[in-house]
């Protein structure tokens, strides 16, 4: 009995030790890197970037994906170890049914962890997508910054994040941007209709709800935030941005503006003068505080 347990924790304890090897490398090298006398030059926080969240998201997605593609190798072998561990130093007969067992339990775990990686790459797609659309959508509203505006991208709140917020003498804007694929083939492929009398988005070959109540949701908190700050009324206006999208057609009006980003100026430049530059810094520098909190790399916190 001793043998056979022997012979049974031996493959596991040499993957724990392998794994024990790998966290005592990265400690030391932590700790190596710790004691240098060399840190960072920056001193401030970073901005966050258009997509900073999404693109943790994909990060963290990148991490599951290669685990489970190593679990994928490594269970197979850890079964064979086991299998050949026992019969070699456990004296376990060799038989048909132990090899069919083995062989059923390694398929069975190999088709879960290759069903959970088909999902967890579907989901690395479509915020791989959607991140895509954040940066292009952030790259045009940066542009505005040349017409006197300021821009600012990933702004965290209780319920999620505001993917961009642009402050132009016109107003203030949130703007919430969808990622939605287009058929690959068919004419009018990237026709889009709003239709505000069905609150609907009518893509080529399917409707989606508008999203009213979500984009209404972060322009309330981000005025409740900046009036509170500010000390004086802020309203702010919700836009939907769909990249990639021609819109054909508005049905009506609603509370959201859906618009395409590219060349954003005649959206958010026009001729009527809501806030003054004063008003404007206020602003922005209330919002600064929201976006200034990516801590810079291989900096010492203060203690």
């Amino acid at each position: 009995m001793l043998s056979f347990l022997y012979s049974t924790f031996i493959p596991i304890l040499l993957m724990f030790c392998g794994i024990g090897v790998m966290v005592a490398v990265a400690y030391v090298w932590k700790r190596k890197q710790d004691r240098k006398h060399r840190q960072s030059p920056l001193t401030q926080d970073l901005m966050r970037p258009p997509g900073y969240s999404l693109q943790q998201k994909v990060n963290e997605l990148n991490d599951e994906v290669s685990f489970s593609f190593i679990l994928m190798l490594l269970i197979p072998f850890l079964l064979y170890s086991l299998h050949v561990s026992q019969s070699y130093f456990g004296d376990v007969p060799e038989s048909l049914p132990r090899t069919i067992i083995m062989l059923i339990v390694s398929l069975v775990a190999i088709a879960f962890l290759g069903y959970r990686l088909t999902k967890v790459l579907t989901e690395r797609k479509n915020n791989a997508l959607g991140l895509q659309g954040e940066m292009f959508t952030g790259e045009e509203l940066n542009q505005l910054m040349l017409c006197g505006c300021r821009v600012f991208h990933d702004i965290q709140f209780d319920y999620g994040n505001i993917d961009h917020v642009v402050v132009s003498p016109s107003g203030v804007y949130s703007i919430n941007t969808k990622m939605r694929g287009k058929p690959k083939v068919g004419e009018g492929k990237a026709d889009l209709i709003i239709d505000h009398q069905k609150n609907s988005l009518c893509f080529p070959d399917y409707e989606h709800p508008i999203p009213t109540k979500q984009l209404e949701t972060e322009s309330h908190w981000l005025s409740q935030h900046l009036t509170s700050s500010v000390g004086s009324q802020i309203e702010v206006q919700s836009i939907l941005a769909l990249p990639g999208w021609y819109i054909k057609q508005r049905i009506g009006r609603g509370s959201v503006y859906v618009i395409n980003p590219k060349n954003p100026k005649k959206f958010f430049v026009g001729n009527r003068v809501i806030l003054d530059p004063t008003k404007i810094q206020q602003i922005a520098h209330q919002l600064e505080q929201l976006c200034r909190n990516v801590e810079p790399v291989f900096r010492e916190k203060k203690r």
